[in-house]
């Protein structure tokens, strides 16, 4: 049996819907391909500073050289540096510390340790020549 002329419109009317249906949703789909990919970053294209927002690092107080000032516990990270700091005398490398690592001025650091603000300054001063010359010698 032979479909009718009418039947055979019927399914050429559905036939162009469902192609046209599926072709709508296949240019939607690369709408939002598209869309996403103005968005989207790949991880081998981002910078170290993006990266180092997520990411994080352990530290240990294993891996610090800890110098204790007036009930602190102040640790330094670098091996090399918290050497030079065990080789100052005590008053200049507390002077250095309260300086760099506690962020006092020299006018503070004078009053905690009953000392003038001038043999701070020169303190300070002649404490990070030494650890300057100390850390370049080590280095070479």
């Amino acid at each position: 049996m032979k479909p009718s002329s009418f039947q055979t419109t019927i399914e050429n009317q559905f036939d162009y819907i469902c192609k046209r249906a599926m072709e709508d949703e296949r240019k939607n789909y690369l709408k939002h391909l598209s869309k996403i990919s103005k968005q989207e970053v790949s991880f081998s294209d981002t910078g170290d500073y993006l990266i180092n927002q997520f990411s994080t690092i352990d530290s240990y107080s294993i891996d610090l050289q800890i110098f204790t000032l007036n009930g602190f516990n102040i640790g330094v990270e670098n091996d090399l540096l918290g050497e030079a700091l065990q080789n100052l005398t005590d008053k200049k490398r507390n002077i250095i510390l309260l300086y760099y690592f506690m962020g006092m001025s020299d006018a503070e650091i004078a009053k905690v340790l009953k000392l003038n603000r001038s043999t701070v300054y020169r303190h300070r001063n002649s404490g990070l020549a030494f650890v300057k010359n100390f850390i370049e010698e080590h280095t070479e």
